[in-house]
């Protein structure tokens, strides 16, 4: 959650600062604080509403019902590793299964391209969790490996939608978008989200604290912004 003492110590005052209302987080700039209308609280630097835990929250990337949860700072990282954990255990799975299905599937082509028995001897029960295998893991795979490149270029999914507006106004004014949360290299990218250390290491289970929290530089403007 974004809104918390660290939030709240950052944060511009409402006494005697200028309102400027925009239309999308879009338009703040990249280190601004503004003010969030639906949850009455400052809105740090990249964070957004969440429509349905009703909470601000920093870093968000999007709900996730599977972890019946919104992903953002605090989870992003468990979140990553869930769907690496999935993806490494739907390959076993198929590992298991695909020598037993190939072999089922040349003595039985008419079962498998025609309809699906409900029989549920072994080699079919084989037969299914080779497709349910393939099917979760062909899914997360893709999932994971688009996150994958999120954490590379430190971003999130909303952030990757809302730099593409950016880059285009930025090509119209004849300039160059850069992400300002972008360090330079994936490694110190992917340290924003796993920390610093081995990458195996860092990919197993912990309950350690998410690294280089995002909160804005001293020299943000003292400018108090109310997205609309």
């Amino acid at each position: 959650r974004a809104g918390g003492s660290g939030a709240a110590a950052g944060a511009p005052s409402l006494v005697g600062e200028p309102v400027v209302q925009v239309a999308s987080w879009v338009d703040l700039g990249d280190f601004e604080w503004g003010h969030c209308r639906r949850s009455k609280m400052p809105k740090a630097p990249r964070s957004h509403y969440d429509h349905i835990t009703k909470k601000l929250v920093l870093n968000m990337d999007h709900y996730c019902p599977w972890m019946f949860n919104v992903v953002g700072y605090m989870n992003y990282r468990y979140f990553v590793n869930f769907l690496l954990w999935v993806l490494v255990a739907c390959v076993y799975g198929i590992g298991l299964t695909l020598q037993p299905f190939l072999s089922y599937a040349k003595r039985h082509r008419r079962v498998v391209v025609g309809a699906i028995r409900l029989n549920m001897s072994k080699r079919d029960s084989v037969s299914y969790t080779f497709v349910i295998a393939l099917s979760v893991g062909t899914a997360v795979g893709l999932l994971f490996f688009w996150h994958l490149y999120l954490v590379a270029t430190a971003q999130t999914t909303i952030e990757f939608y809302g730099n593409q507006s950016r880059a285009y106004r930025a090509r119209v004014r004849g300039e160059r978008y850069r992400n300002p949360y972008d360090l330079g290299s994936p490694r110190k990218n992917w340290e924003q989200v796993f920390g610093p250390g081995n990458p195996f290491l860092a990919i197993l289970p912990s309950a350690r604290e998410p690294p280089l929290p995002p909160w804005p530089r001293p020299d943000t403007p003292r400018e108090f912004i109310q997205v609309v």
